[in-house]
């Protein structure tokens, strides 16, 4: 049952609509992700989950499922050459969505740089604004590891973010699949995103990166037996040094954890993973190659 004061959030690249590969995700793959999104929202009781490779077919084919107690921000549309793929799924008795915008900017060649979506909700239990940052930055087989056009989508990103706490929007959370990890530049010096959560604290521009704390196997050796479990977010069979990324991440503005009106709790900033969806990532034959992320924010006891 859902508790009152207590907000959960998550993330997920579904793989449902690849950018080569739009609505051709078999009839397996789409029941498994309807079958996992039950359990997030009716077991995990999520408030607000974000994914992403979805296109409209596949958000319609979301929706149907999801009741009354749910709605769904579209953010699968085109702008110009530029082709966004995510969803917000959103609990109505928490939070009301109120409005939508790209963080993009011109770019001297002529074109356009997206770093992401902004979306906007009311936190219905205190008639706060929560800001959500989505991005879904485009793959290392397209875009190297901290390349320029990454650090451009980390500064654009930063600078949207400060804006919005310099307006007294100070509820900020960045998620999404971002195809860096917590220690690459693009996310540390570019987006300003770190892991000291002391610093963050006294900076209100930072933002905190729990994720660091999820790079590596949460089993240790010699209890290091890796069939069911994971060593980070994304898994890419080929690579010959690390097959597990930690490409998914959230990250929260210093407001989260300064504990004004709602603070995170990291105990329950988590990757979600059973036996049976390890055991899907690792197949040659499925499509999944992320797993979903959570966590939780929670209202703060001044009393």
């Amino acid at each position: 049952m859902r508790k009152a004061g207590r907000i959960t959030l998550g993330w997920w690249n579904t793989s449902l609509s690849p950018k080569t590969r739009e609505n051709q995700a078999t009839e397996e793959h789409k029941l498994y992700v309807s079958a996992i999104l039950f359990r997030l929202l009716h077991e995990r009781w999520l408030d607000i989950m974000c994914l992403c490779e979805v296109t409209p077919e596949d958000i319609d084919n979301i929706s149907n499922f999801l009741g009354e107690d749910f709605r769904i921000y579209n953010g699968a549309f085109r702008e110009k050459k530029k082709k966004f793929d995510i969803c917000v799924i959103y609990r109505i008795q928490v939070v009301q969505f109120v409005e939508s915008s790209l963080v993009s900017r011109p770019h001297h060649t002529g074109r356009t740089i997206y770093a992401g979506q902004k979306v906007e909700f009311i936190i219905n239990e205190t008639n706060e604004i929560l800001v959500i940052f989505i991005a879904h930055w485009s793959s290392r087989l397209y875009d190297y590891v901290d390349s320029p056009k990454k650090a451009q989508l980390g500064m654009l990103l930063q600078t949207a973010i400060h804006d919005c706490i310099n307006s007294d929007k100070k509820k900020v959370i960045v998620l999404g699949d971002f195809n860096e990890e917590p220690f690459n530049e693009s996310i540390t010096e570019h987006l300003g995103a770190s892991r000291d959560i002391a610093l963050v604290k006294k900076r209100p521009g930072l933002l905190y990166n729990p994720f660091w704390r999820h790079l590596m196997y949460s089993t240790l050796h010699p209890n290091s037996n890796t069939t069911s479990t994971h060593g980070g977010t994304y898994y890419y069979k080929n690579d010959d040094s690390s097959r597990w990324k930690t490409f998914d991440q959230m990250m929260f503005s210093s407001d989260f954890i300064a504990g004004k009106s709602w603070e995170l709790n990291e105990t329950e900033t988590i990757i979600f993973s059973d036996a049976e969806f390890i055991g899907y990532i690792n197949s040659a034959k499925s499509k999944f190659d992320h797993l979903p992320i959570l966590s939780v924010i929670e209202r703060v006891n001044n009393g």
